[in-house]
């Protein structure tokens, strides 16, 4: 009951919380994606863009949708935890785990937001229950249904291509489990994972492999010192020291003890989770890794972490080290929500207004009657598109999936609104982007109001409004 209680009040308070949290610039560009349907898209697979779509259609475009949606995903998610702890150590242990699950910072915080990361998440531990099913009643039956959901995670972001090694990794391990490696029904999941995944490959083909350019892009030469630290300093505060201590300590030491024990259970949750966390450790060095794309690593570890604390501690609210671990994970829940949510710097012109500016951004747009509107960024034009309620374009080069959706032909008086953001400036007070703008049409008013109000990338202070009229010359 105390379980029950403890998720309903937890869910209340994230949709109070909800009108706190403007859409990220990375929420509106894949809501965006939804009024433009595809097999995938330059970033991401297309889940993201259906699931979109139904909120668009069944509770409308809105701020507070996406976040219902999100609070909704974090539900299903918790769901899984528990069945997955309760299918493997009993429903003890589910239930601690889906309790620890909503406590770590990512989980509770992060999953507010509407990224591929909810789909993936959800997908994942619905293969890792599947897994599960599948070793503990050995029927073939579950690696086609267990490749068909592998698929659909597939379609959500591409690093559930991180389960396969990690079902490999069980199978060579696990003594009793070997034996499916000679047998086709493996095999046949896979090409049913594939099939699933097909339409995101032939797109690809048709683009030229964008996708493929597009992440291949953010590698760079390698920078191991700094990386690798904001690596671990992430892992560590995103997930909770308690939590990524336990993660290094199953890694290096109790993975060899599952193996001397047989523990097929462990064993399966911690090789789902060792390969995706060393895939992103030897990628830290090329690229920086966001703290929240590791999110499928932990909660395979949560459940290990939680049958393990209930083994060793029949009765664990009677101990001090458990309430100092939860202690130090509620203090990280705590900064990371205040400091967002209400402690987050606001320009003084906007203090107290800053939750309902963007919800004015439509009505500013038709007041100016722009012929279109532009902007230099992807999240600020994906802002703009959803709480102006209009159509944004980039100048070709700028976002390649914009250059795949198209721009318009300016003709001659035509005018726009241009929203840039971070333009470098030409003297101390003209940026590139106004010099260009002013040799281009017939007059330029650069607004002096703030007009988008967001939290990250710095949006609000540095998204300048140029209102243009008068087109003279080819954009």
């Amino acid at each position: 009951m105390f379980f029950w209680l403890f998720i309903l009040a937890l869910t209340l308070f994230k949709v109070w919380l909800s009108q706190f949290l403007p859409l990220l610039g990375d929420e509106a560009y894949y809501s965006l994606w939804s009024q433009h349907l595809a097999l995938s898209y330059v970033d991401h697979p297309p889940l993201i863009a259906y699931i979109n779509w139904l909120i668009n259609h069944i509770l409308g475009q809105s701020e507070f949708a996406i976040r219902l949606t999100a609070i909704i995903g974090i539900l299903l998610a918790t769901g899984l935890v528990y069945l997955i702890g309760k299918e493997a150590f009993g429903k003890k242990a589910g239930l601690a785990s889906a309790f620890l699950f909503n406590l770590i910072p990512t989980f509770l915080a992060g999953g507010m937001f509407l990224t591929p990361e909810q789909p993936l998440l959800f997908f994942w531990l619905l293969a890792t229950y599947l897994a599960l099913k599948l070793i503990k009643t050995q029927k073939a039956r579950y690696w086609l249904l267990l490749g068909i959901i592998v698929g659909l995670g597939l379609l959500s972001k591409f690093p559930m291509l991180l389960f396969f090694p990690g079902i490999l990794l069980f199978l060579i391990l696990s003594k009793e489990n070997r034996r499916w490696l000679t047998r086709v029904e493996p095999y046949l999941g896979l090409i049913f994972a594939m099939l699933v995944f097909s339409p995101v490959i032939y797109w690809n083909i048709q683009q030229h492999f964008p996708s493929f350019v597009y992440h291949g892009s953010r590698l760079s030469s390698p920078h191991y010192f700094e990386n690798i630290l904001t690596f671990f300093v992430l892992q560590f505060l995103m997930y909770s020291p308690p939590l990524f201590t336990f993660l290094c300590r199953q890694f290096f030491y109790g993975f060899w003890e599952n193996l001397k024990t047989t523990d097929n259970r462990s064993l399966l949750l911690s090789s789902l989770s060792l390969p995706a966390f060393f895939a992103f450790l030897f990628a830290c060095p090329f690229t920086q890794i966001g703290g929240h794309w590791t999110s499928i690593i932990y909660p395979g570890l949560i459940i290990v972490f939680c049958y393990q604390l209930l083994s060793k501690f029949p009765n664990p609210l009677y101990n001090r080290k458990i309430w100092f671990s939860l202690g130090v994970i509620v203090l990280l829940d705590v900064l990371f929500i205040s400091y967002y949510a209400f402690l987050f710097p606001v320009p003084a012109e906007i203090k107290g207004n800053e939750y309902r500016i963007n919800s004015q951004l439509e009505q500013y747009i038709k007041d100016n009657k722009p012929t279109y509107v532009y902007s230099n960024q992807m999240g600020v034009g994906s802002l703009v598109a959803f709480y102006g309620k209009t159509e944004v374009y980039l100048p070709k080069g700028y976002w390649k999936q914009f250059d795949i959706w198209g721009e318009p032909v300016l003709k001659k008086g035509e005018s726009i609104i241009y929203f840039a953001f971070d333009a470098p400036l030409v003297d101390s007070a003209v940026s590139v982007i106004e010099t260009d703008l002013r040799k281009q049409f017939h007059s330029v008013k650069k607004d002096p109001h703030i007009r988008l109000f967001a939290k990250d990338s710095d949006i609000t202070l540095k998204t300048q409004i140029f209102i243009c009229r008068g087109y003279q010359a080819v954009f």
